[in-house]
């Protein structure tokens, strides 16, 4: 499952684990090399960033040019969370929060999330994206009273963002998870975990988990590519 790869440069890395090494001295022991890996871990979170703020604020810009598949993407993600809140919370009305996890310009908070939560707050850590965002998802006319609404827009990246306790009952993060090395995942993993308690992990047959964390009042999604099944196990409960 931990399949060799190579990067957009050429360099060839035989796994994930060498991958991070050499990009931001994870595993790397020593002093100097912690200083070193501390520095190179700013690096790629930046040039993350600034890859992204090259991009344009479109649908099709945040789909890396592929705008076509939008539709399909929208369906499958309700398809996925339909029966999980219909299990969790039944048919019964209650008011339901959801993160929206490096959420670009509002494409799932707008086309999903609002049709099922009365209130989603965006995470997102390209300014000009959420600002897009907040164009997109404004409401109009006789839908400023509307029950469901974004309501904080967080410039913040993933890594530094800790949820509040209590007020959500998903988190849902879809694409941004692969820009996080394990250890900052973990990081934000544990963070959400603290909120709640572990319920079930289910995995698909394709290198992506499915965890539920939950309490009697709140549920969160994590969908996280390249993450094994068996290594998650080892920071549960």
């Amino acid at each position: 499952m931990d399949a060799g790869g190579s990067d957009s440069d050429g360099h060839g890395f035989l796994n994930s684990k060498e991958m991070w090494r050499r990009e931001i001295g994870l595993g790397e022991g020593g002093e100097e090399a912690a200083t070193a890996a501390a520095s190179k871990r700013h690096g790629w979170y930046q040039k993350g960033i600034s890859y992204w703020q090259g991009v344009d604020a479109s649908v099709d810009g945040v789909l890396g040019g592929y705008g076509h598949t939008n539709e399909a993407d929208v369906k499958g993600s309700e398809a996925f969370l339909k029966p999980l809140l219909l299990d969790r919370f039944g048919s019964r009305l209650r008011n339901l929060v959801a993160l929206d996890c490096g959420s670009g310009i509002g494409r799932i908070t707008k086309n999903l999330l609002l049709r099922h939560f009365n209130e989603v707050d965006l995470l997102e850590p390209v300014s000009h994206f959420l600002d897009a965002a907040r164009e997109n998802i404004a409401p109009e006319g006789d839908m400023q009273e509307d029950t469901h609404m974004a309501v904080n827009f967080y410039c913040i990246p993933l890594q530094e963002f800790s949820p509040e306790v209590g007020r959500y009952d998903v988190i849902w993060i879809q694409w941004c998870i692969g820009h996080l090395p394990d250890d900052d995942f973990i990081s934000f993993f544990m963070r959400a975990k603290d909120l709640y308690w572990i319920r079930w992990i289910a995995a698909s047959p394709d290198p992506i988990c499915i965890l539920e964390i939950s309490s009697n009042s709140a549920v969160s999604m994590f969908t996280a590519q390249w993450i094994k099944l068996d290594f998650l196990k080892d920071y549960l409960p």
